[in-house]
């Protein structure tokens, strides 16, 4: 290739070049705009789930409806059921996960970290997520699920916890529109520890 024939493919290269790296990274751009990492609440709750599946726990469920007690055991058909309550909706599923904010505590005094994800938007289900971890950042001490839901006729509010290994809590106060309160409380206890 003559000199004249160099001069004119260096620009060429150059521009292929430039128009290569900005597929790249408009590519890479488009493949990190999810890069926060969630903690997968869903499948942390359905590996406990399959725990107590194949487990012969003595399952039982203790509730409450405006101060009347009453406990009864249970097969793992109905925990199943009662225990989706933590499954859905998925804050980790991408149409929900851009609506929520992370944010991480280290409390020195309990030795634990707490992730918190939070919506600004009223009209989602789930509000707020917060698990707690021990120091090593890895086991779950505890999950609280904040759930608000909006009727024609009332308005309810669910505080879900899950202790891991032994029990899920489910409290729901429903406010009716002449402003009666109905409120429940569904505990479910498998491996009770003192």
């Amino acid at each position: 290739m003559n000199k004249a024939g160099i001069i004119l493919l260096i620009p060429f290269l150059f521009y292929y070049s430039c128009r290569q790296h900005a597929k790249h990274t408009n590519a890479r751009e488009q493949v990190n705009n999810d890069t926060a990492k969630f903690f997968d609440v869903t499948h942390y709750i359905q590996s406990q789930i399959a725990d107590v599946n194949k487990t012969p726990y003595f399952i039982y469920k203790l509730t409450v409806t405006n101060g009347k007690k009453d406990s009864v055991a249970i097969n793992t058909d109905l925990f199943n059921t009662i225990s989706v309550q933590f499954l859905k909706p998925d804050i980790n599923d991408t149409a929900f996960k851009k609506r929520y904010t992370e944010s991480i505590f280290h409390d020195l005094t309990t030795k634990s970290f707490t992730i918190s994800y939070t919506s600004s938007d009223k009209q989602l289900e789930i509000q707020n997520v917060e698990v707690l971890l021990q120091e090593d950042g890895e086991t779950v001490k505890r999950i609280f699920i904040r759930k608000f839901f909006n009727y024609s006729d009332s308005s309810a509010i669910e505080q879900l916890s899950w202790k891991p290994g032994q029990s899920f809590q489910i409290n729901r106060l429903v406010q009716k529109t002449d402003n009666k309160e109905i409120a429940y409380q569904t505990n479910v206890i498998w491996n009770e520890k003192s």
